[in-house]
Formats: C-alpha cells, sequence, structure tokens
C-alpha cells in the first residue's frame, strides 16, 4: 500500500477509535512509525487528511444513493438499503460522533455535509414515494416531510444517541438495531398490513440480531 493510502487508513481508525479532535498529526506519523516531515510530505497536517477522508466519503455515499434509483420496489428492498447507508456512515463515523463540533472547526466541510444531507433526504422522499406507489403504504401528503425528516434524524444522530445509552453495541448490533428504529417508523401508515408487518420485521429482527 503506498504510503498516502496507509496514511489515510490509519487516520480513519484511530479517528474511529479515539476522536478526530484528540489526535494531532504527530500521534498520526506515531501510529504509522514514519517521521512527522514525511505524514508532512503527503499532507499539510491533520485538516488535509480529515478532508482527504470526507472526499472519500462524499464520493461512496454519492455512488451509493445514485444506486437506490429505482431499485427499491419492497419493504424488505428498503430494510437492505438502510443496512447499506448505515454501513457507510459507520465506516466513517468520527465524522458524525462529534457533527456540530466538527463542522463548526471545517467550516468549508460544512457546507459539503449539508449537500450530502440533502442528497439523503431526496432518497428518503423518493423511497417514500415509490413504498406509496405500490400500495405498500397509505401516507397523506402532508406527512411525507415530517417522516423524511424523522428519518433522517435517526441517520444522522444515531451515534450520538448510542454513546448515550447504558448499553454497549458493536457496530453490526448497532447498525442492525437502527435499521430496524427506521423501519418501524413506516408501520403507522402501512394500514391493516401494519401489524403483520411489524411481526415479521421483529421475528426478522431477533433471528439475526446475534
Amino acid at each position: 500500500m503506498k504510503t498516502r493510502d496507509r496514511i489515510l487508513e490509519v487516520s480513519l481508525l484511530l479517528f474511529n477509535e479515539e476522536g478526530e479532535s484528540e489526535l494531532s498529526s504527530v500521534d498520526i506519523a506515531n501510529a504509522l512509525e514514519i517521521s512527522p516531515g514525511n505524514l508532512y510530505y503527503h499532507f499539510k497536517g491533520k485538516d488535509a487528511i480529515i478532508r482527504a477522508l470526507f472526499d472519500r466519503f462524499e464520493e461512496e455515499m454519492r455512488v451509493i444513493l445514485r444506486g437506490s434509483k429505482g431499485g427499491l420496489a419492497s419493504v424488505e428492498d428498503n430494510w437492505i438499503y438502510v443496512y447499506i447507508l448505515l454501513e457507510e456512515i459507520y465506516d466513517f463515523r468520527f465524522f458524525y460522533r462529534d457533527l456540530a463540533g466538527l463542522l463548526a472547526r471545517y467550516p468549508d466541510l460544512a457546507v459539503r455535509f449539508r449537500s450530502v444531507a440533502a442528497g439523503k433526504r431526496q432518497t428518503i422522499a423518493r423511497s417514500i414515494d415509490d413504498l406509496e406507489k405500490l400500495g405498500l403504504i397509505q401516507i397523506d401528503s402532508r406527512l411525507k416531510a415530517p417522516l423524511a425528516d424523522q428519518i433522517i434524524t435517526t441517520l444522522t444522530f444515531w451515534l450520538a444517541g448510542d454513546a448515550l445509552s447504558k448499553e454497549v453495541h458493536d457496530g453490526p448490533a448497532l447498525i442492525h438495531k437502527t435499521v430496524f428504529q427506521v423501519m418501524c417508523l413506516f408501520v403507522p401508515y402501512m394500514g391493516e398490513a401494519g401489524p403483520a408487518a411489524l411481526g415479521r420485521m421483529i421475528r426478522h429482527f431477533e433471528e439475526t440480531k446475534g
């Protein structure tokens, strides 16, 4: 692996485990067992590393968002798609764990992060419309935006919320739990099919959470 790629991989691991604000470029160089000068040759400090990592996150997230168009034809498809979104977020979770603080320190990234969030919201709104067209949910048009907002809030703050919990979840367990929470938001709009759908989701949640 090239030194530049190693720097990004190790930095991402450290930021995810310890938090971006706790680490300096010297800490990253020490973890890589290279000199600070060698690191500086590739990245002009920690800020440049964070921006390069955001470039990766932004590119991968936009690929995922584009891939949803016309491909979510069932409740199960939406379940899987939420998994994919959360797995991508978890891979770059340090961006979300101290979102307000990080965006305050990097205002240029705040603009780009809002653009990614807007893309996620458009995708969620489209999936709500698709489920309605398929007859899987019945929802008043005035409630579509609030439902999309609820889902986006969950997708944005699930990591911060887990940090307040007394329970300890590893990554897969937390993702699984959060997918279930998101899917439960659709149940009130499933009409008579809602209780049965909820039962299936609960069984699926219980069978696969371990």
